[in-house]
């Protein structure tokens, strides 16, 4: 019998780490999102869920299809319902493979959770923005600057 988790990724995107702004417009989540698609493999099997805050919902949603979009305002209101969702869930379960689309260092006990439980993570995020904790948490690390993909 085939294991649930064989081939499947998980893509968990802070959309406004990724994009930079605590408000993205629709253009720029556009624009995020083909740079990550250019550097990130995905698969059929693969699933993306995005956290944002509930001001960006819309311009996020214009952009993003077929993605669970979980909302939650505050500090760190995306990092958390992401994290939350993750460990209520028990992505570890059900995939070989997550990706963290973000530099914040609030994904770095997620990430030491998922290596425990052999889940393979891949951490997305812009140079500047991609805090130390999460630096040192996996050696897999894709950079969005066109200037580190080189």
């Amino acid at each position: 019998m085939r294991s649930l988790r064989t081939g499947r990724a998980l893509h968990l995107l802070d959309i406004e780490n990724l994009v930079a702004s605590p408000a993205p417009t629709a253009a720029e989540v556009a624009h995020t999102m083909s740079d990550y698609l250019l550097r990130v493999p995905v698969g059929p099997l693969d699933q993306f869920v995005v956290g944002v805050n509930p001001r960006s919902l819309v311009e996020v949603g214009r952009v993003i299809h077929g993605a669970q979009i979980l909302t939650r305002s505050g500090r760190d209101g995306a990092d958390s319902v992401l994290v939350e969702m993750a460990l209520s869930d028990r992505i570890d379960l059900r995939f070989e493979r997550v990706v963290i689309g973000s530099g914040d260092g609030y994904f770095a006990d997620l990430v030491a959770w998922l290596i425990a439980h052999d889940v393979h993570v891949t951490v997305v995020s812009r140079t500047p923005l991609l805090s130390w904790r999460l630096y040192v948490a996996t050696s897999d690390i894709t950079y969005l600057d066109a200037a580190m993909a080189a």
